[in-house]
């Protein structure tokens, strides 16, 4: 046999190690404890949901998985901690809708895109209503906007923030309706649900969780859901933005990465057992009492696709909205 014939057979039989290699890894994995970056302060509703999955995949995984809470700069710090990360599997990432598809427009300097991770699952979607306090007279979005035009800015709109999904989507109205609201900034979501509740603020978005016990108690009127054609099991008779002629859809959602180059086998067994998880009763008892998710799950190429679908619409929202973060 000749050099180029046994260089062929070298180089296949690495090729078959490399594979081998690879299934064994999979197959003995996880040999020691899991660290979970989740992008927010302890105590915010995606924290719990991080923790919630760490206590349920440590039983699946047979190893502890520990969240380490990384907040700070609209999720930047902890996706800048991600890909720095080994990617051997023991550094998984929880992530967002806005993390992954507004930053990179929110930000003219990025330390990570997207496509910088090895994408395992896309499991929820925030359920999202747009809320007015009980005493403004309006019961839908269109009327909502008339109120709006014949005073223009004078109807109050509540945001947790500059940059935050409320911010965001008053803007979006105002381009699309060619109506001015008055932004009222709060420090975070808690001050922002208390004072829409007594009235201190007429307009705002929440998750239908949060806007639940107010709802109930008639402080708060829900006038529609930012939910694209499908209405939420958890708002009644709340009609979409899209059945009263907008065409707003962007509701922020959950997902799970790693850092790039890490093994699609690894991968492939934590989507295997997220997607298990979502079929857990127990888990979707606690998940689902928040009343504020639509679970969903899928592949690792489902979630690429939802990640490049959604980087369309994100890069529409910045532009309209004129989104800057830096």
């Amino acid at each position: 046999m000749d050099s180029a014939g046994r260089f062929l057979i070298a180089l296949a039989l690495a090729g078959a190690a490399v594979t081998v290699s690879s299934a064994v890894l999979a197959q003995a994995y996880p040999v020691k404890p899991i660290k979970m970056i989740v992008p927010s302060p302890p105590g915010s509703l995606s924290d719990r949901v991080g923790r919630l999955l760490t206590i349920y995949l440590s039983q699946s995984f047979g190893q502890a998985i520990v969240a380490e809470n990384r907040a700070g700069a609209n999720g930047t710090l902890a996706m800048e901690t991600c890909a720095r990360s080994a990617p051997d599997g023991y550094t998984v990432c929880m992530t967002d809708g806005n993390i992954m598809t507004l930053n990179p427009y929110a930000y003219a300097k990025l330390s990570y895109h997207p496509h910088d991770f090895v994408p395992v699952i896309h499991f929820a979607e925030l359920e999202q209503s747009l809320v007015v306090s009980s005493a403004l007279p309006v019961k839908s979005v269109r009327e909502l906007v008339e109120l709006a035009r014949s005073h223009p800015g004078e109807v109050t709109w509540g945001s947790a923030g500059a940059g935050s999904s409320m911010h965001l989507y008053l803007e979006w109205i105002q381009v699309k309706a060619g109506v001015r609201f008055n932004h009222i900034l709060y420090k975070g979501p808690a001050p922002l649900v208390q004072a829409v509740a007594a009235g201190e603020v007429q307009v705002t978005s929440l998750t239908t969780g949060t806007a639940a016990p107010f709802v109930k108690a008639g402080k708060l009127r829900p006038i529609a859901l930012i939910a694209g054609q499908r209405r939420s099991a958890f708002a009644g008779d709340t009609p979409t933005f899209a059945e009263q002629g907008f065409d707003l859809d962007f509701r922020n959602w959950l997902a799970i990465c790693f850092p790039k180059g890490t093994p699609p086998e690894i991968a492939r067994r934590w989507n295997e057992e997220m997607n298990r998880l979502l079929a857990d009763k127990g888990f979707l008892e606690k998940i689902l009492s928040s009343e504020s998710f639509t679970l969903t799950g899928g592949s690792p190429e489902d979630m690429a696709a939802i990640i490049d679908k959604k980087l369309k619409v994100g890069a529409e929202l910045a532009r309209i909205t004129k989104l800057r973060y830096d």
